[in-house]
């Protein structure tokens, strides 16, 4: 992972950059991941991507399971992304409401998409989908890595 210049706050476009310095490499990315999340000060559990990822048996980021060569650098004050719930975390009825009703996903802007298709390409859970010329999500699916905002060319991804 290319963590020499990093991107905090809002989102995996976020033009908010930080030097962090490193260069990180892992033989399982759920587990990268999940050392990446605690770096910022981050419960890899609240990602949902991850939690989908374990489920799947794609790999694990309990801290437990995983072996780190080296130091583990924490990121102080890294910001980010706005997740919140934290008041109401142990409610499972308001944090499905929310869930269903909040949950950002993204959505293609059609005066900056080109339809060029990357991603619909790049989606890891393939979630996106080309309907004339234009991709569209489906948010059963959609696991919002965001992987889609991040290799859009005209940044014509946003989040909704």
């Amino acid at each position: 992972m290319d963590a020499v210049v990093g991107m905090e706050g809002n989102g995996p476009a976020s033009p908010e950059l930080r030097d962090i310095g490193l260069i990180l490499a892992s033989d399982n990315a759920v587990a990268l991941d999940g050392v990446v999340a605690r770096m910022m000060g981050l419960d890899p559990g609240r990602l949902r991507f991850l939690q989908k990822a374990k489920a799947l048996g794609l790999g694990d980021f309990d801290a437990q399971m995983i072996k780190i060569d080296g130091k583990m650098q924490i990121l102080t004050d890294f910001k980010l992304p706005p997740l919140g719930g934290e008041a109401i975390i142990a409610n499972p009825t308001i944090q499905d409401r929310i869930k269903r009703r909040t949950q950002v996903r993204p959505l293609a802007d059609q005066e900056l998409c080109t339809g060029c298709g990357l991603c619909v390409d790049h989606c890891p859970v393939s979630a996106l989908s080309m309907e004339e010329d234009f991709p569209v999500v489906d948010p059963d699916i959609c696991i919002t890595c965001f992987c889609c905002q991040e290799i859009c060319p005209e940044k014509a991804m946003t989040l909704k």
